[in-house]
């Protein structure tokens, strides 16, 4: 009876181990689930901002966590920024808005970013590791600017006649701070335009970017745009 007892005990022993090891591991997979689809936070805010997911929009705040699809916009006299885990940060102006469409981040770096800009002005500042490639992109409507450096600035105006080209009423314009940024025409994104630090281009409804210019020659340098 004895051995009986015994047998229960160790049984009953083992089953709460293997219960316990249970939670541990899906605990541990849970927190790993939520730190790979958290992908930043906001971390500063001047004025009004909105963060939209699933459809449902909220008043975006101080280290509020930031996630792929997210959509971020800001009202009049506004700014807000988002840092990213991989230490890349977005700091988007006045009136402006963007989703972020991809944020792949591996262990300790990220793999891909792509940034779709719907209206306004976006700084980007992107963390680039020693001996790391960055592949870090921002969209618009009419534009894709892929970097290969470190800051830049991109803006989306519409309804607006373009400073190149009158006629037109959207367009794009990709300002270099620091490194190399490919811009191009989403019609014919084969057809890039290198534009290196402390240079500009426009991108002008379906036209291919122009060549670049020094920085403030266009309308990324009028006031109202930072």
């Amino acid at each position: 009876m004895t051995m009986t007892f015994r047998l229960r005990q160790f049984r009953h022993h083992t089953t709460l181990v293997a219960i316990a090891l249970f939670s541990l591991i899906l605990t541990s997979h849970c927190s790993v689930a939520f730190a790979q689809d958290t992908v930043g936070q906001v971390t500063d805010i001047t004025g009004s901002a909105k963060l939209e997911r699933g459809g449902i929009e909220v008043e975006a705040a101080a280290l509020m966590p930031i996630k792929v699809r997210d959509k971020l916009r800001t009202t009049a006299k506004s700014k807000v920024t988002v840092t990213f885990r991989d230490g890349s940060k977005l700091v988007l102006s006045e009136s402006s808005s963007y989703t972020i469409d991809e944020y792949s981040i591996g262990a300790t770096t990220r793999i891909r970013a792509s940034i779709a800009l719907w209206a306004g002005h976006l700084r980007a500042i992107v963390f680039v590791a020693a001996g790391g490639r960055p592949d870090f992109e921002v969209h618009t409507p009419n534009a894709i600017a892929a970097v290969r450096g470190t800051e830049f600035e991109t803006a989306f105006i519409a309804d607006r006649p373009c400073p190149e080209d009158r006629s037109c009423m959207r367009y794009t314009t990709v300002g270099v701070f620091h490194g190399v940024v490919a811009v191009a025409n989403v019609a014919n994104p084969a057809q890039a335009v290198q534009v290196t630090e402390g240079y500009e281009t426009t991108v002008a409804c379906e036209a291919p970017a122009t060549s670049p210019a020094p920085l403030g020659m266009e309308e990324m340098g009028a006031p109202g745009y930072h």
